[in-house]
This record gives C-alpha cells, structure tokens and sequence, in this order.
C-alpha cells in the first residue's frame, strides 16, 4: 500500500510539474503554431503579441489569456484594423481539449476594439474567412462545436460603417455581459450592459450624438431561424427609458434580410426625457434642469427589409404646454409644443411622410413657430414649409450654459412661406411654385474660444419662387470681411434633393487672410517644407457665377492686392478668366482651373503672367521656387513671366512639384546676380572675377518644366565689356543642377588665340562642380590661328606665262617651291611666337604649344599644295606647247 501511495504521490507531482512546465517550455511553439492555424484560415493578418496558459486557477479549466491581439485586414481592407484587443481571456474546459465539443465558459474582452465596414459595392471587411473546397470536407469529417456560455465586455468600442447605405453607428465605451447558452439551437439570451456613448449618423445627419445608454434585456434566441424575440427587455438613452417588445429576424443566404415586429414605447416619458435626446442640451448639469409640459413617444417597425423593399413604421413624438430652465440661469424658454410624425405603409421610401405639424416656443417674450409637411419625398417631394418670429441671440446666454469664453449677440427675423412639388422646380413651371418672405440676421457677433470673432452686421435673404435675392451680405470674421449680393437659383431643389445650387454673386473685400479658414499647414506656418495645403474640395452641385474685387489678400506668405476679376464654379471646378492683382511687387493676370471633380486627385492648369515683379519677394513668398530655382535669393531687381503649368496635387509640396508640366519665358533687364556659388566657382575656375557679380541687360530666359526638372533653353547673359555667358541645360528637384556652354572673355581678358571657354557646370547649387573642355579649347584656338596666318598665301602661285614656254615652267616651279618654304618657315617662326607669349600661364600654354603645332603641320599642308598646283599649271601649259608643235 505504501508503494502505491508512493507511485500516486510521484504521479501527481509529475502531473503538476508538467502543468506547471507546459505554458513555459511550448509557450513560443503554440504561440506560432495558433497564429500558423489562424492566418491560414483568414483572409486577414492575426498577431499576438503575447499570451499566457494558467491551468491551475480555474481547474478543471484552462485560461488562455492573450495581450495585444489584432485582425488587420488584407487588400481594399488593408488599413483597416478589423479587431485590436489590449487583453482577453478564454476559460476552457481542459476535458473538452481532447473532443471536437469544446466547451468553453466565458470570454472576457478588456479594451477591445471592433471595426466593421460594408463597402459601397457590398463587399465587408468582416468577410475573412476562407471558404474552398478542402476546407469543407475537413469541417465535414471533423465537426467543430463551440460550447460558450458567457461573454464580458470591459471598455470595448465598436464602429459599423455601411458605405452603400451612407450608415455609421458608434458605440464607446461598452461594458457588461452578455450569458447563454451559445451552442444551443435555442437558448434565453441576457445582458446588462452600459454604453458610455452612442451615435448614429445616417448620410452624414447625426440623429443620435454621444447619447448614453443602458439595456437589462431578456432575449429567447432562436439560432436555427436567427430569431430574436424581446422577452423583457428595457433600455435607457440619456433620460429617457423605453421598453422593447417584439421580435427582429435576419433572412437570406447571408443573413442579408431582416424581417420586424418591434414596438418601442416610453409610456412615462418625461419632456426632460425627451429634451435630453437633443445633443446640445445634454450637458454636465442636466440632472437639474427644471421642466414642466406633457411628452409622449411611440414607435414600432413591422415588415421585411429587403434591399430597396422598406418595412412600414411609424414614429410619434409629442410634445404639450414644455418650459425648460437651466438652475445657473435666470430665464426659461417658455411655450414648447413640439408634434411630430414620420410614418411609412412600407415598401418604398416614397411612401414616407413627413410632418411636424407644430413647432413652437417663446424665448424672452419674442415667439417663434414653423412647420413642415412632405410627402413622395424621394419621387418628387411635395414640401410645404413655413417660419415665423424673431429670436433675440443675446438672451441664448440666459437660458442655455454656453462654453466659457463664449459670446453671442444680435437678432435673426424669419417669415418664410414654401409651397411646391419638386418637378415644378424642375421644369421651371415657377406658376406653381409658391415661395415668398425674407430672412434677416442683423449686428449678429460671435465668440468662441480658439476662433477668430464672426460679425454679421447684416445680411438678407428675399424668398421668390424663381430664386432667393441676397441683397445684401456684410460679413466680418476676425480680421477679414467680406460683402456680397446676387441671387440664388434653385434653392429648393438643392436643399432637398442636393441638386444644383445656381447663383451669381458679386463680392467685395477689404482684406482677406485665406490662412485664417485653412489649417497652419496651408499657411506656411509648419516646419515640415514638405507639407501642402489641405485640398478644398469644390462641390459639384454649384454653379456659380463670382465677379470679385479684393483689396488685400493673403495665402500663405504672399500678399496679393487689388485683385479684380470673374471666376466661376461649375461640376466641381474652379475657373479663373483674366483675373488681375498686384503681388511678388509688380503685377499678375491669371486664368486657368482647379479642378476637384476627381476628389481623390484634385488637378490645376494656369496660364500665369507676371509683369516686373521682384525676384526676392518671389523667393520668400513661394515655396516651389525655393525648392526649383533657389537662385533667385541671390538675384535683386525684377522680371517678367509668363508660364503654363498644370500638375495633380500631392500629399507633400514635392510630390507635387515632381508631377508638373509646364513652359514659359522669363524677361528682365533689371537684375544684378550676386554670390551664386556655382558662378563663383566659375570664376575661380576661369582666373577672373568677372562672373561674381554681374548684371545683365535684357536677359531672355525661355525654359519647359517635366519630371521634377526645369529645363533652360539656350540663353545668353552679357557680363560686359564684350562678355558672354551662354548656357542651357537643367535645375532639379533636388536642386541638382546640369548646365553646358561657353563663355566669350571680356575685352580685357581676350587674346588672339583665346577668346571663348567651354565650360559644363554640375552638382548642386551649394556644391556645384565646374569642368573646362580644353581639348574644345585649345583645338578652337589653334584653328583661329592657322586661319589668320594662312588666310590669301595659296594666291601666290599664281603667275603670268611668258612666250617662253621653257622659262615659264622653270619659273613656276621655283616661286612655288620658294613660296611652300617662305610659308613653312613663316609658320614655324608664328608658332615659336605663340608658346613664347603663353608665359606661365598654364592653361594659356597648353593652347599655344597645341595650335603651334597644328599651325606648322597646316602650313606644310599648304606647301605641298602650292607645289601640287604648280604642278598641274605647267603639266596644262606643257599641253599647249605640244599642241602648237
């Protein structure tokens, strides 16, 4: 007996020495082996960072545990984060490890994050598991049933985004449980959740914002049928509690349907309750805003949701007799009714109604009413709508808590009356259309904390059932203002249906700071020199007509004054027609596009001319110039332009400047160039300072730009006293630089055998590397030479026959022979010459020693043909003698 209480004994303590042991000596082996398994089944990328195996704390059961988990996704998904997870643990039965049943009790979830998004063409990011043949007949012989009875939920964030019906529901900071038997055909789902904030947006319109909500539901889950039917089940938005009644089934291959019955009622509801729906009234001492009035709500949504096929609903909300008072405040708003109505029969969206019957209250004894009834809202809405009264924006301090350092002040005065179907609108049966009133805003000011002060000192709008006048508009924000009048056409139509908004507006201003309503990036007040403006999009259901007059206008560090011109807004472009302004210190005419139709790739094409403008103001105020012609901050004085360019925008300044095309011309006879390295290095090169400061007189620069170069046609600089420079060649991005060319000596420094230097000119502006070609220039010098030397010595073979034919020969030969030795000897003594006056020079010397020679050799050449052609006139005149003979 004692050696089997031994044995037992030795057994249990291998057993707990392999529990023990397992999780640290194959921990790195199941870590890999389970991503190996996970990722060959996804289509999307899992990592672990790190995860533990605790088979002693919960025993019989096993905790997985895992730290940093994500499921990135892969493809159009690849930078979409699907699941991220600070921590989470699995508890598992350890006796279902060996069985396809594993039974698993509770999954906890610790700062979760879950990102689900539905594409516009259908295709979800959650759609990653991998589906082929072989897996179906693996899953087929080896069934695979997951036994899970809990799930905790602790700080855990989820966003659902559909794209193609422009939906998106966030959900932060969720916390609780959620139990059952999740293995189950059919099992009695329960939570008891807290959501911290709830938002859904539908087309951009956020109908609930931040909201909190609570739910203590009671859930039969049918999972063979994927019905779900509401047993006892509250929940709690803000202030106001509901209960949920009913059931919701998904239908489909792919669960795509959805088939309801739900009723939502809120029999208790309190105006409060329904006040706190409202986003803005929310705020940190809500608990003790004091109301009076009756409120009642009611919903319910019964039918099958298939594709465009809606089901019917209805949604009531009314409101009877409301006050509400802040406690810090000293005034109510008094007179709230409030009914509203939004019903379908179902099927389409066109079968929805629209009515707010009443909308009322009384701010400080001025009262304010509207309504609005529409119907075929997606066919051709039929819209009756009208708004009376005046509201007093200084007594909104009073009755509601504004954020601390905000000030608002002055009065808005609406009596507007619509009544129309769409399709009148349309098809200009403006007989039809009933449209009058106006809307007026007046000494409106206000302030807030990190914006500049709005002042609307006044505006106007007249309602006609053609278009909407603007007679006036005088507008100040900060520093800037701005005035306008025009009119609006089709204004219905683009605030219902976002059709096109026509209009023609004529606007002035007295200052204009484009940087104050961009981010600091637009404005140059980053660090980061490749950063570009933000791209503003330019909607395409405008079609305006701009006629401006701008006094000053700033972006980013240029100064723009007295800009005048007609621009027009039309399918998402910006056209400029000759508009002129001052700037850069002369002057500026510019018509071209930029063109937002393509959102992701805004383009411009400008036709630029500048007339005398300054070559410093130039380099401190445009960015691309510093990157393209860095030159320019060692040039003083003026110059003329004109450049046609057209590029895509970027994300940085360089990746725009890299896809420019473009050409022009630049012009000036004013201009001095002083202490530009790479003219300096010249110079030196050169043994000259002519080079280092120069000013050149009606200088003519024509110049392409393509793949990040600007490339310089051959032009010419005059250096004075007979001097030239001429250069062609290339400046990059990179501000490389790549130029070849000669440069003609001045006077001074010419002689008559060097007057011109070939010259290339490479690197950087900052390190720029000079080359001289000698052989080119040496071998020019030497033909030069020769040349001038030889130039008219052939004539003198030419002699007279006498009639003593003997005597001519004998005299031809001889003066031919004594003229190639007079020439040879000529040469040899010039060439002597030459080396003699190089000096020391070593440069000079080379060319000397080079053209000597070469004038040696050509004379010799011209001996022997002053001996030829002597030849050939005697052989021609001993023909004539044989043919008197």
């Amino acid at each position: 007996m004692k050696k089997v209480l031994i044995l037992v004994g030795v057994i249990l303590i291998t057993v707990i020495i392999v529990m023990i042991s397992i999780p640290f000596l194959f921990k790195d082996k199941i870590k890999t082996a389970v991503l190996n398994v996970v990722n060959e089944r996804l289509n999307a990328k899992a990592d672990i960072k790190d995860f533990g195996l605790d088979l002693f704390s919960n025993f019989p059961n096993a905790t997985l545990s895992l730290e940093d988990a994500t499921i990135t996704g892969t493809g159009d998904f690849e930078k979409d984060t699907l699941i991220q997870a600070k921590s989470g643990s699995v508890t598992i039965d350890l006796a279902s490890l060996f069985g396809s049943n594993y039974n698993i009790s509770k999954i906890n979830l610790d700062k979760a994050s879950v990102y689900a998004r539905v594409l516009a063409d259908g295709r979800a990011n959650y759609d990653i598991m991998k589906m082929d043949s072989a897996a179906a007949e693996t899953d087929n012989s080896t069934p695979f049933n997951l036994k899970l009875k809990k799930i905790a939920l602790n700080d855990c964030n989820i966003i659902y985004q559909n794209d193609s019906t422009k939906m998106k529901i966030v959900l932060d900071n969720w916390n609780g449980e959620i139990s059952g038997d999740f293995s189950a055909s059919e099992t009695t789902l329960k939570t008891a959740s807290t959501i911290s904030e709830i938002s859904f947006y539908m087309d951009g319109v956020p109908y609930l914002n931040k909201v909190k909500g609570n739910a203590d539901a009671t859930i039969n889950a049918n999972f063979d049928n994927m019905k779900f039917t509401f047993n006892k089940s509250e929940v709690r938005l803000n202030e106001l509690k509901a209960s949920i009644d009913g059931w919701f089934a998904m239908q489909g291959k792919d669960y795509e349907d959805m088939d309801f019955d739900l009723k939502v009622n809120a029999p208790d509801a309190r105006f409060k309750d329904i006040l706190s729906l409202v986003p803005a009234m929310y705020t940190a001492d809500f608990k003790d805003v004091k109301t009076s009035g009756t409120a009642t709500l009611g919903a319910y949504i019964k039918g099958l949701w298939q594709g465009e096929n809606y089901p019917a609903f209805d949604v009531k909300i009314d409101v009877n007799n409301a006050m509400f008072q802040y406690p810090s405040l000293p005034k109510s708003v008094d007179d709230i009714n409030v009914a509203v109505a939004i019903s379908s029969t179902g099927g389409s969206l066109d079968n929805m109604v629209v009515d707010i019957g009443k909308f009322s209250f009384s701010l400080g004894g001025n009262p304010f009413s509207g309504n609005l009834h529409i119907t075929t809202p997606t066919s051709d809405p039929n819209l009756k709508a009208h708004v009376n009264g005046a509201i007093n924006l200084g007594m909104i301090k009073e009755v509601y808590p504004l954020e601390k350092g905000t000030e608002l002040n002055g009065s808005i005065v609406a009596d507007v009356s619509i009544v129309t179907r769409m399709s009148a609108i349309e098809k200009e049966q403006y007989e039809n259309v009933s449209a009058s009133g106006n809307l007026k805003i007046g000494n409106m000011t206000y302030k807030a904390p990190d914006m500049p002060e709005v002042l609307i000192n006044n505006a106007s709008l007249e309602f006609t059932p053609r278009y909407v006048n603007l007679p006036v508009l005088d507008v100040k924000i900060g520093k800037n203002d701005i005035s306008a009048n025009g009119r609006l056409e089709n204004f219905i139509a683009y605030a219902l249906k976002d059709r096109t908004l026509k209009g023609l507006l004529n606007i002035k201003s007295n200052y204009l700071n484009a940087n104050d309503f961009i981010s600091g990036e637009t404005s140059g007040a980053t660090t980061d020199s490749t950063s570009v403006p933000e791209d503003i999009i330019i909607p395409e259901n405008l079609d305006f007509t701009l006629n401006a007059a701008l006094n000053q206008v700033v972006y980013g560090k240029m100064n723009i004054t007295n800009m005048t011109g007609n621009m027009a807004i039309k399918n998402g472009i910006l056209t400029l027609n000759n508009v002129g302004a001052n700037a850069l210190g002369g002057s500026c005419k510019v018509s071209g596009s930029y063109n937002t139709s393509d959102p992701k790739t805004p383009k411009v094409d400008f036709d630029i001319a500048l007339s005398k403008v300054s070559f410093a103001e130039t380099f401190k105020s445009v960015e691309s110039i510093q990157k393209f012609a860095p030159i320019f901050e060692n040039l003083t004085g003026t110059y003329s332009m004109n450049l046609k360019f057209n590029t895509s925008l970027g994300q940085s300044i360089m990746q725009t400047l890299a896809g420019l095309t473009g050409n022009g011309a630049l012009q000036t006879s004013d201009v001095k160039v002083e202490n530009v390295t790479a003219l300096t290095a010249l110079s030196s090169a050169l043994k000259t300072d002519a080079l280092k400061s120069i000013s050149p007189k009606d200088l003519n620069l024509p110049f392409s730009i393509n793949n990040g170069q600007i490339i310089a046609k051959p032009f010419n600089i005059n250096i004075g006293n007979g001097g030239m420079l001429r250069l062609e060649g290339s400046t990059g991005l990179d501000q490389s630089i790549n130029y070849k060319g000669t440069v003609t000596l001045p006077k001074s420094l010419a002689n008559n055998y060097i007057n011109s230097v070939p010259v290339t000119i490479g690197g950087t502006f900052s390190n720029p590397k000079i080359g001289i070609d000698t052989k080119a220039l040496v071998s020019a010098a030497a033909s030069s030479i020769v040349s001038g030397l030889l130039g008219g010595k052939s004539d003198e073979a030419q002699v007279s026959l006498s009639e003593e034919k003997a005597k001519q020969i004998e005299k031809i030969r001889t003066e031919a022979d004594n003229a190639a030795k007079r020439l040879v000897e000529e040469a040899q003594k010039q060439s002597d010459n030459l080396v003699a006056k190089a000096g020391n020079n070593v440069l000079a010397k080379a060319a000397a020693k080079v053209a000597a020679k070469k004038l040696v050799d050509e004379a010799e050449k011209q001996a022997g043909n002053l001996r030829n052609k002597a030849e050939e006139q005697i052989r021609k005149l001993e023909g004539e003698t044989s043919g008197t003979e």
